[in-house]
């Protein structure tokens, strides 16, 4: 398809990847209406742990997780929950995790995620300069936390991945992890410190300057629920809840979630969950954390915002519209006790918020494969934070015609 001087995009979904989107597509030119039923600064792209993880190269999957699946479905308070409810929904999700935790298809993964991973910092400083977001990022590192030395031991091929692929880290002494970290105690457990994590004080509010900053330079606000899509060769068509009715000339999915229903519409599906994250933010902290703490072990992490100390890092699979669960956010404060046992605290909220998972950690990122003018960004996973800028410049690139530098096979919705 050849793209007009100044195509009119609709992009859907307003979270930090579609918001980053819109902005590329308006610097360079296109004509934007950015659809959102939310705020730019609300879902996932407000709740996460706000970690930028260019390292997290990892699926979720790989050989011998499926194993872990019983232990998932008994332990309503573990890392890792399915509710019996949605036991038979996911079934299908868990094959696909399971042919995803093959050795070779892992290191596939691997290759293609450090390939979309090699630019995201570049990305982060480009969009932040640009839109005064800036003083919102911090580059400390990370601290890793692991309670044994077999739990360490297990995670062995990772850090054989990171050095093959260039990305350093370093064990910590005792003494050293508390200089870092005074408040942080690991008994006889492991210390692993990743200097180049960085992380934002306030996800939520850089979400909301990448899209303010697109709204003025010229693209259009829907505060809208898209209900039916079309596509044929000479553009797209949008209906929206409220009866609206768009045309455009390109039309970029990154809604999430509830990407699957738009793109049924178009004769595609994939199998795509929501992976469940919830958080516990104490606005008053009794102690001070300087850098994001994760526990390899107890699957919880601590990131220290303008607003107070987030405590997040469980997940759950229960389907779209199940009631949040909120014990699960009350356990996170619990494991973060573990490793701070004086962490007390006042004003704490707790929020549940919905990420999109696909079985093989890979997003779907390009175009439909007999559509061209219908984008994919969606089921980034974990990594939404971290991958939401390259992602906006390599749709934009996409949409103008360039090339994006990276090869998008991986990505494609054709491997499902």
């Amino acid at each position: 398809m050849q793209v007009k001087k100044r195509p009119h995009c609709v992009v859907i979904g307003a979270g930090i990847v579609g918001s980053s989107c819109a902005w590329h597509l308006v610097r360079k030119g296109a004509r934007v209406t950015l659809i959102d039923s939310e705020q730019p600064r609300r879902g996932a792209s407000f709740g996460n742990a706000g970690c930028i993880c260019k390292s997290s190269v990892f699926p979720f999957s790989h050989p011998g997780a499926i194993l872990k699946v019983p232990g998932w479905l008994l332990d309503p308070h573990g890392p890792m929950h399915i509710r019996w409810s949605y036991f038979l929904p996911s079934v299908p999700w868990l094959y696909h995790f399971w042919r995803a935790g093959k050795a070779n298809r892992v290191e596939e993964i691997v290759a293609a995620q450090a390939t979309l991973m090699s630019s995201v910092i570049d990305d982060y400083d480009d969009i932040l300069a640009a839109t005064g977001g800036e003083v919102l990022r911090e580059s400390r590192g990370m601290i890793l936390l692991y309670d044994t030395q077999k739990d360490f031991a297990s995670d062995a091929w990772k850090y054989e991945s990171r050095e093959h692929l260039g990305f350093p880290w370093q064990r910590l002494t005792r003494d050293e992890l508390t200089s870092l970290e005074p408040s942080i105690h690991l008994g006889e457990g492991i210390a692993v410190f990743e200097p180049e994590w960085q992380h934002l004080i306030d996800p939520g509010a850089v979400t909301q300057l990448i899209a303010d900053a697109t709204i003025e330079r010229g693209a259009s606000w829907l505060h809208d629920r898209v209900r039916t899509v079309s596509a044929n060769a000479d553009g797209v068509s949008l209906v929206t809840e409220s009866g609206r009715s768009l045309e455009a000339d390109q039309l970029i999915i990154a809604g999430g979630v509830w990407s699957n229903a738009l793109i049924r519409q178009l004769g595609y599906e994939v199998p795509l969950i929501s992976k469940r994250g919830y958080h516990s933010m104490i606005g008053k902290p009794s102690l001070e954390i300087q850098h994001p703490i994760m526990s390899a072990s107890r699957h919880v992490l601590l990131t220290p915002m303008r607003d107070g100390l987030r405590v997040s890092g469980t997940a759950e699979f229960a389907g779209l519209d199940t009631r949040p669960d909120y014990r699960r956010a009350k356990s996170l404060m619990q494991n973060a006790r573990y490793y701070a046992p004086d962490l007390g605290g006042e004003e704490i909220t707790e929020w549940m918020g919905q990420r999109p998972m696909l079985p093989d950690s890979l997003p779907v990122l390009g175009p439909l494969p007999d559509q061209k003018n219908v984008l994919c960004a969606f089921g980034h996973g974990h990594y939404g934070l971290t991958q939401g800028p390259a992602t906006g410049r390599i749709i934009s690139e996409l949409v103008f015609g360039e090339d994006p530098g990276i090869d998008l096979a991986p990505f494609s919705i054709s491997r499902f």
